[in-house]
């Protein structure tokens, strides 16, 4: 995780979520355990009936997730799974497991969101026995079209500062927002983003991206599933999207393909940031799922 010494530099960009955000590394401490050699990065927090897991190792590491542990840590277990070091979706399953299994950790529910939400379906298509619910936010679904092993091989070959500026042009444009926003979370966004480029200056290596977009491939061939494919599952499903999205089109096949499934639409006019834009009622949502899982035994 990031020194909380060298918090300074993003004080330009809101004094008061830097703060918040050397508050949150000062009182969260990253563990980790091993698997093959591998070692897998993760915080465990808060208390609760449930645990919600969600995953790091895209974007950047887990105190990317900082805000999402904040919000949820008062009221549930939260854990947060750096997966980077895995290319393999079967041994991904499996550190994510040795986590919980670390942890003490059962009554499980999934969170993933945009690239998250492709790691949290994978880990899911393996381990739905462990999860007691799944939320999916503004994430695809597996397509085997969507495989193009050639595509790999080529960024292989790339230099990582072509790598790196491909990204950001990938996050600029899902960042992008039409309508007009309050100006406390224009200042909450533009934190966000700088956070999202230093991960890109002291996280990012060429190993760890090729690892999460082996990850994505393996997902599109290996993970198409039907509702059928978690045939006794107890479980319920919450999609989350809007229809400017650019996966909305994906969300739609996540509720015929998932059992129990119930959406959550936010109004249009905010694409892909629309749950960061709307995180209180994002939050609520997620938070009122998850309570309602506890009206029925697991």
């Amino acid at each position: 995780m990031m020194d909380a010494n060298d918090i300074d530099i993003f004080k330009g960009d809101s004094e008061k979520e830097a703060a918040r955000f050397r508050s949150f590394l000062e009182t969260h401490v990253e563990k980790r355990v091993e698997l093959g050699g591998k070692e897998i990065p993760y915080i465990a927090c808060g208390t609760g009936k449930r645990t919600l897991l969600t995953f790091a190792g895209g974007w950047g590491g887990v105190e990317l997730a900082y805000d999402f542990v904040l919000g949820f840590e008062g009221r549930n277990r939260v854990i947060v799974v750096d997966i980077s070091a895995f290319d393999d979706p079967e041994e991904m399953a499996c550190g994510v497991n040795l986590v919980l299994d670390r942890e003490k950790s059962d009554r499980t529910v999934v969170f993933g969101q945009s690239l998250s939400g492709i790691v949290g379906q994978s880990y899911f298509r393996r381990h739905f026995e462990r999860v007691s619910g799944l939320v999916l936010t503004n994430t695809l679904t597996p397509r085997p079209e969507r495989s193009k092993k050639w595509a790999l091989a080529l960024l292989r070959c790339f230099p990582m500062g072509l790598l790196k500026a491909l990204a950001r042009r990938q996050m600029t444009r899902l960042a992008e927002c039409k309508q007009e926003i309050p100006a406390e979370v224009q200042e909450r966004r533009k934190f966000a983003m700088a956070l999202v480029g230093r991960m890109i200056v002291v996280y990012w290596t060429k190993k760890k991206l090729l690892n999460v977009l082996k990850l994505a491939f393996a997902f599109n061939e290996k993970d198409v599933h039907t509702t059928e494919t978690f045939a006794g599952w107890p479980g319920s499903s919450l999609i989350v999207s809007s229809e400017d999205d650019p996966y909305y089109q994906d969300a739609q096949l996540l509720m015929r393909n998932l059992p129990r499934s119930e959406m959550h639409k936010f109004p249009t006019g905010f694409g892909h940031t629309a749950p960061q834009i709307h995180r209180d009622e994002f939050y609520r949502i997620v938070q009122g799922f998850v309570d309602r899982l506890d009206d029925r035994p697991d």
